[in-house]
């Protein structure tokens, strides 16, 4: 950021700050007075070396003098929404600015949206005391996220300069009248300017131009639509849409057309108007694919937003809900949890929840026993310490054993001799697990000793295979089918150096798994896979929102533990009842030909080194994805960094691959899988997996595939 842009920053700080302190008292106060003047004195000072400073809002990002603010400042951020409020899209003050007009701006900033816009448009008697200060004359209608005005191609610098020229002092119903004689005006010079992409950027020009002046919400954009249609030419609209708009049914093909940036800011404005969103996202789709990209932009523009949380919820339970259906998930039954440390008592009591169980803590062992004694129903599952007050868990087993209470049991404990006492070893139906505990062992207890029931009431099967099923089931197996599609890479960014292939094979229609490959910039690839506890629809909406969590943030970070911790919070925070998400994620910095690597609860990778033509498994750990958030789930990751040398191949696979059983119900198992990877490492990737899966299907033989099969592998070139 250069001087200007740094000081023009900080008078814009300065100022939003004396905006709110006007809006906290009037302008009268002392403070007020004193923070007008002062920002006055810092506005001249930057007018003495520009002739004006210009200021405005992009795509929700501050621009000041036609540049994008990229540093992060929440103040910057807070001033964009004063402009957003109040339908001021660009400011341009002038040398000379009188402190009176100066504070009339303030004021103008300061009072309620609602009492300066209507219809629309600024109250015009509001704008009356303006002589060196010029709002709306500026227009930013091309910038995105990450650009500025400088950096527009041509045509969209083209389409910036008409906007301006076109629309200057027009608002609402009459701009957009005013759109389709504008591109009827410009389309012969378009043609003669040739530019590259310029049906693309055309397009552009016409969604902003109806959002700017007709935007918000389905009604407000349909609104704005037919009114700019009704003025538009025909062979006008032949080139913008491919036909003539005729019927509200061709409208409604338009609104779908529109990028997925401004279907996310519609979708946004119809949560925060508590409108129906299922209505809203009918309309805005072409199809159920489009959820990803949806999904991907929702999660660009707002998921960071905590202010907006609440409505991103809505959106994102939403697109799960629209997918699955208004399912009512049957809770799993009643756990009691005995554990005097508070640490572990929060994780188990979010654990559980999170598994679809009631939660009941108890203070004592004496308490835990009373309890169970007198209930009727007993508890499905018992969680708990061997020191507890009163009465220690070994005494409570010897109890229930003579009592013959027959209550599964998880004894975690960091004593680990109790293991091997005879309470332990007679009582009919427990587990041990070690403190501190693996959260994917404690996850696999609680389902051995409480099997899953039905997360829906059982429909009818189809006796026939698809060809027989209803329309309705077919209708939604099509969906997941084309949401999961769109989530697997279409292609592999270049790797120079190195090699790449990746398969996947989902166990029934729809499968759990997802993989994908995720260029960082010029010199760092990311790469992951992940499994989710679901299959069929839900298991396909849950990696829908992994996929846009992690594209998001990907970028944003080349250390695969910050990543993790970054998209687990907005997991946890969406996640359908009963699920969670195990992932493997690795960055490959190509220059130094290092694989940085974390992992959340997923099997580990296999690393082949060459030089000793041995497979090793890099370090296990981590809690999966949506469990748990904050620093109970930060504390279980590690990062590993691996270094490769010429030859050397990493593999990584989700647990189908070496869980896959043969018709003697025995297991692949990842002994197996290193034999047949030490004996196909030394090929080409793709040579390597065709191998490997071959060598799974062909052990599974006539035993039916229970999982899904995914593989994803990297070989170094380079010498």
């Amino acid at each position: 950021m250069d001087p200007f842009e740094q000081k023009s920053l900080e008078f814009l700080v300065e100022l939003t700050r004396i905006i709110r302190n006007m809006q906290m008292y009037n302008d009268a106060h002392p403070i007020v007075r004193a923070g007008v003047q002062q920002s006055h004195r810092m506005l001249n000072e930057i007018l003495r070396q520009q002739p004006s400073l210009s200021f405005g809002k992009g795509e929700g990002v501050l621009l000041v003098q036609n540049k994008q603010i990229t540093e992060k400042n929440p103040a910057a951020d807070r001033f964009v929404q004063m402009l957003a409020e109040r339908n001021v899209s660009g400011v341009v003050i002038k040398q000379g600015v009188p402190l009176s007009e100066l504070e009339a701006f303030i004021k103008l900033m300061s009072t309620k949206p609602d009492q300066v816009v209507v219809d629309g448009q600024i109250k015009k008697e509001l704008l009356r005391p303006f002589n060196k200060i010029a709002v709306n004359e500026i227009k930013y209608l091309m910038v995105g996220e990450e650009e500025d005005l400088e950096s527009l191609t041509e045509a969209r610098k083209f389409f910036n300069a008409i906007f301006t020229e076109e629309f200057k002092g027009l608002k609402g119903p009459d701009a957009l009248k005013k759109i389709g004689l504008v591109l009827q005006k410009i389309m012969p010079k378009l043609a003669e300017m040739n530019f590259e992409n310029g049906q693309e950027e055309l397009w552009e020009f016409f969604e902003k131009s109806v959002a700017s002046f007709g935007g918000g919400g389905i009604r407000d954009t349909r609104q704005g639509l037919l009114t700019t249609v009704k003025t538009m030419a025909p062979d006008v609209q032949k080139v913008l849409f491919g036909q003539v708009i005729r019927s509200p049914q061709q409208l409604e093909a338009v609104l779908k057309k529109f990028s997925d940036e401004r279907k996310a800011t519609i979708l946004m404005e119809e949560a925060s108007g508590g409108a129906e969103l299922d209505k809203a996202l009918e309309a805005l789709l072409k199809s159920r694919g489009e959820i990803v990209q949806l999904a991907e932009a929702l999660m660009k523009k707002f998921g960071g937003d905590e202010k907006g949380g609440g409505d991103f919820d809505r959106i994102f339970q939403l697109i799960q809900k629209t997918e699955v259906g208004d399912v009512q998930i049957k809770e799993r039954g009643l756990i009691m949890v005995a554990e005097p440390k508070e640490e572990y008592l929060t994780q188990y009591r979010e654990l559980c929840k999170r598994l679809n169980f009631v939660v009941e803590a108890v203070a004592s062992g004496r308490e835990l026993l009373a309890k169970v004694r007198t209930m009727q129903k007993k508890p499905d599952l018992i969680i708990m310490e061997v020191k507890l007050a009163e009465l220690t868990a070994l005494e409570i087993l010897a109890a229930f054993d003579m009592e013959r209470i027959r209550v599964p049991i998880i004894l975690c404990t960091d004593i680990l001799s109790v293991k091997n006492s005879f309470e332990v070893q007679m009582y009919p139906k427990l587990k041990f697990l070690p403190k501190p505990f693996n959260v994917g062992d404690l996850i696999a207890a609680i389902d051995e000793l409480c099997p899953k029931v039905e997360e829906q009431e059982e429909k009818k099967k189809a006796p026939t295979p698809e060809a027989a099923m209803s329309e309705e089931m077919k209708a939604e197996l099509n969906k997941a089918r084309e949401i999961q599609r769109n989530l697997m890479p279409r292609q592999f960014p270049q790797t120079p150096g190195y090699e790449l292939h990746a398969f996947y094979k989902p166990y029934d229609e729809i499968g759990g798994d997802y993989y994908d490959v995720i260029a960082l910039g010029p010199d760092h690839v990311g790469m992951l896979i992940a499994d989710v506890s679901g299959h069929g629809i839900s298991g396909a909406m849950v990696m829908v929102m992994v996929r846009s969590a992690i594209r998001t943030w990907a970028h944003t970070t080349t250390s695969p533990k910050d990543l993790l911790s970054k998209v687990n919070p907005i997991i946890a925070r969406d996640i359908l009842p009963g699920l969670f998400v195990t992932m493997y994620y690795m960055v490959l910095d190509m220059p130094n030909k290092t694989l940085t690597a974390s992992c959340a609860g997923h099997n580990p990778a296999v690393f082949w080194k060459y030089k000793d033509k041995a497979c090793a498994f890099t370090k296990k750990g981590g809690m999966p994805l949506g469990i748990l958030a904050g620093p109970a789930f930060e504390a279980t990751l590690r990062e590993e960094v691996i270094k490769l040398e010429q030859g050397d191949r990493v593999i990584l696979y989700t647990d189908g691959m070496v869980e896959t059983m043969n018709p003697e119900g025995e297991e692949f198992t990842e002994e197996r899988f290193c034999v047949e990877v030490n004996k196909i490492a030394m090929q080409r990737s793709d040579v390597c997996v065709k191998h490997l899966v071959q060598a799974v299907t062909t052990y599974q033989a006539t035993a039916p595939q229970h999982d899904d099969l995914t593989l994803v592998t990297i070989r170094c070139l380079k010498s």
